[in-house]
């Protein structure tokens, strides 16, 4: 007789929960195993510790788990569990990986909550699948509620921020980082950009909370977060991210210590708007100002694009502009032009090119709906995770899903035609020139050159140091 091999499924949402305690669910499974003919080696035991189960996204060892139970044949044919609420507390993840497992034989099993089988037996399994949901929601609201109350009062509930740490669940200025604090708002104030102070700490080797390299963007939350003059921020509906204006944010007196006095904490604030706007008003030029090699040139230490930087008349290295590249890549249009042209010049000669229009704009279709189909798609995860934290009801959130999926549904109709219309047969349409000639000549806007030079060249890698140019063209 074939020995009946299951896996175990252990997890548990925080450390505190004794009575569901990893150990204490292992032991259940095994007698459960023992008692009805299942061998459970410990390969198969996996385990989720500290971890919530309202997505299967955030849980390493869950995903490790379906990843193996998808090998054909199966490896095991039940997945045992303390409860079902183990498994997941969101139903529609719960429904979609049980039928996965069922339909490659594997049986989900609670130990604790027998289901009789049958119909009614899958029933009662999706009434246990909606009360674990509703009961995660509903300790989701509690959690935020008292979270609220406890910010109100000037409690912390978050991890301390760079510049703190905790003790007794208060946040204690750190001597260390909290001298960087400071630094970063001195320096601010006195004319030194974010990109700047992050490249600096970078330097000094200095780490964020989350031991990751400072960014623009790192420093800027940083110098507007009201912790660092005695406030708590809270948003109990949604995580703030960079809209710092969002209405339910909730600010209040805290009870740690300030490492900055609030008139600091204010003129910088008055500062960041008024660099905000200066900045919102050059995005609008670069995006304005078209070029030859938009998409095409790279930084040579990084990699990352070069991009459009003070209004239209130079490139500069992204990474560099947000302080993770180390090195200025800064070059004016006019000199890396000439500098590609001169380099095209001696790879391929002033040779006739022919391009065919038509496979460009087929092209130029589909990649649009790609990025359409992207869209919609973070939007799906978007409109998940609004429901998850509460913002959305059942029916808002199917209701929104359901538009989301439909649009998804059309872009791909749409897709699915542009590729079938670029794989057909047609007239080409060709145009010829001498390729150095119409790179130099004023007849061509910088876009129709930038298309030209996109069509048969991958990238162009830019090294300042050595005024060199290497290129890639597509094979």
């Amino acid at each position: 007789m074939k020995q009946k091999i299951a896996a175990a499924y252990i997890r548990v949402s925080t450390e505190s929960q004794t009575e569901l305690s990893p150990d204490s669910q292992i032991k259940l499974v095994k007698q459960y195993a023992l008692n009805h003919g299942y061998a459970l080696y410990d390969k198969y035991i996996y385990r989720d510790d500290g971890i919530s189960g309202r997505t299967a996204e955030k849980r390493p060892n869950f995903n490790l788990m379906i990843s193996e139970a998808k090998q054909k044949p199966p490896p095991f044919c039940a997945v045992l569990l303390w409860k079902f609420s183990r498994f997941a507390r969101n139903q529609e993840e719960s429904i979609f990986y049980k039928s996965m497992l069922r339909k490659n034989g594997i049986e989900v099993i609670s130990v604790s909550e027998p289901i009789t089988e049958g119909p009614f037996g899958s029933l009662i399994e999706r009434i246990i699948e909606w009360s674990d949901e509703y009961y995660s929601i509903r300790l989701s609201g509690e959690v935020k509620r008292g979270m609220s109350e406890k910010v109100e009062r000037g409690g912390a509930v978050s991890v301390a921020p760079f510049g703190y740490t905790m003790k007794n669940k208060e946040y204690q200025i750190n001597p260390e980082t909290s001298y960087f604090v400071r630094k970063m708002f001195d320096d601010y104030l006195n004319g030194v950009p974010v990109n700047k102070i992050a490249e600096k700490l970078n330097e000094l080797k200095v780490k964020t909370t989350r031991g990751n390299s400072w960014e623009s963007r790192t420093v800027e939350y940083i110098l507007r977060n009201p912790v660092y003059m005695g406030k708590i921020r809270w948003n109990p509906k949604r995580k703030t991210g960079k809209n710092y204006d969002d209405p339910d944010i909730i600010i209040s007196d805290g009870r740690h210590q300030p490492i900055i006095d609030s008139g600091l904490f204010y003129k910088v604030q008055t500062l960041i708007e008024k660099n905000s706007k200066n900045k919102i008003r050059r995005v609008h030029e670069k995006t304005a100002a078209e070029y030859m090699l938009h998409g095409l040139l790279k930084c040579s230490s990084c990699g990352s694009a070069l991009s459009m930087a003070q209004k239209g008349k130079s490139l500069q290295c992204i990474a560099y502009a947000h302080g993770k590249c180390s090195k200025s890549h800064s070059v004016t249009l006019e000199k890396i032009n000439a500098a590609v042209i001169s380099a095209l010049e001696k790879a391929v000669g002033n040779r006739v090119v022919k391009i065919c229009l038509n496979k460009q704009s087929k092209r130029a279709c589909i990649n649009e709906n790609e990025m359409l189909l992207q869209r919609e798609q973070n939007r799906v995860l978007r409109i998940k995770d609004a429901y998850e934290n509460g913002v959305y009801s059942l029916s808002e959130y199917s209701e929104r899903k359901s538009l989301a999926e439909e649009r998804i549904d059309r872009i791909k109709r749409l897709l699915k035609s542009a590729e079938s219309e670029q794989r057909k047969p047609c007239s080409p349409i060709f145009i010829k020139f001498k390729l150095i000639d119409m790179l130099e000549s004023k007849n061509y806007s910088e876009k129709e050159k930038n298309i030209i030079l996109s069509s048969f060249t991958e990238k162009i890698i830019f090294d300042r140091a050595s005024s060199s140019i290497e290129l890639y063209f597509s094979v």
